[in-house]
């Protein structure tokens, strides 16, 4: 018989023979109870290339996140002639509504859906009361400034920018970091402090904000911070640790120079 006629070992020669294929391979790999395996071995040969390819890559963005050490100078960016500070885009809520400000605030517009409002509310609020600790005359007059402006609470590009003062149509808005939504909204008083003592300068708007301006906000707000006891806390607002640190420093009005601000001693 040629030997292309000779059967193979592993086929049926009668219809009574018995069909055993070869057995599949045994490589450790998860398999069902027929034998087959469970995931394609070209998949899981790809994962486990993968896998520390992934790992690699992973490590190499966690290095190259900036050093989050930003000295307080620097944490608030130079604006320009109509925003006190840099913030780069923002994003408000899609709800437009205004209501009354509380208060000594009330000719001012609180702009947003329910949740923005409500903290707006609630820092306007705590900046009423503090308006009568001494020492914070000129945020006083800042508010009075603000008069007839409006307070929009925002997620900023730059997260770390706590709050800002733009020119819009005329009308003076204070925009706070979305990030106030999520804890006590009085922690923003400060913040709110500071942008009122630089709407107090004549300078702006008109012109960018001064280091020496910038400097005397810092001191409403450390002021604000102790008066309202936010430094006695476990976590204390990263706007008042800055300002502290800022305010102990060899030279504050030339740190915040070199950090950008327009110098105006």
């Amino acid at each position: 018989m040629p030997a292309s006629d000779e059967p193979r070992p592993d086929t049926p020669t009668g219809a009574g023979d018995r069909y055993d294929p070869p057995p599949l391979p045994d490589d450790g790999l998860p398999t069902l109870p027929t034998g087959e395996p469970v995931l394609a071995r070209w998949f899981v040969i790809a994962m486990l290339v993968l896998a520390p390819v992934a790992v690699g890559v992973t490590i190499w963005a966690f290095l190259s996140i900036p050093d989050g050490d930003i000295a307080p100078a620097e944490r608030r960016p130079p604006g320009d002639a109509e925003m006190t500070y840099a913030r780069g885009q923002v994003q408000y809520t899609q709800t437009r509504e205004r209501e009354e400000g509380p208060a000594c605030a009330q000719q001012i517009d609180l702009v947003g859906d329910e949740g923005a409002r409500a903290t707006s509310r609630v820092a306007l609020q705590g900046l009423c009361e503090v308006l009568a600790v001494p020492g914070l005359d000129a945020a006083r007059d800042g508010l009075r400034a603000w008069a007839g402006g409006r307070l929009e609470i925002a997620v900023f590009e730059m997260t770390g920018v706590e709050s800002t003062t733009r020119v819009d149509g005329g009308e003076l808005v204070v925009e706070l970091n979305a990030k106030f939504q999520f804890e006590d909204a009085v922690r923003a008083t400060p913040v709110l402090v500071h942008e009122l003592t630089l709407l107090a300068d004549d300078d702006f708007p008109g012109r960018p904000v001064g280091a020496a301006s910038a400097l005397a906000a810092t001191e409403a707000q450390h002021l604000a911070c102790e008066a309202l006891d936010l430094l006695d806390g476990d976590e204390p607002p990263r706007g008042c640790l800055d300002a502290a640190e800022l305010l102990a420093g060899p030279d504050p009005l030339q740190g915040l120079v070199d950090a950008g601000l327009r110098d105006d001693r």
